[in-house]
């Protein structure tokens, strides 16, 4: 899933760059790629909150094992 969530942050990259280049040279198509551009943002932000969220959950995951094994020893 993360490799999914990192493919989608780069593809939606990958739009808002290129909506941006079509806005800047004037293409015929410009709005086309505008509406695609925003699809890239909303890639870009999904990618990027399942990946926090990811790390958020690693990150408690590891703290209560710490917690479990720290209360485990004193015993």
């Amino acid at each position: 899933m993360k490799k999914i969530a990192i493919v989608f942050a780069a593809a939606g990259a990958f739009l808002a760059i290129l909506a941006q280049y079509a806005d800047t040279n004037e293409w015929v198509w410009a709005s086309f790629f505008h509406t695609l551009g925003f699809i890239g943002y909303i890639f870009v932000i999904s990618g990027l909150a399942y990946l926090s969220l990811w790390y958020i959950h690693q990150l408690s995951r590891d703290e209560k094992h710490r917690i479990r094994h720290y209360y485990h020893k004193q015993k």
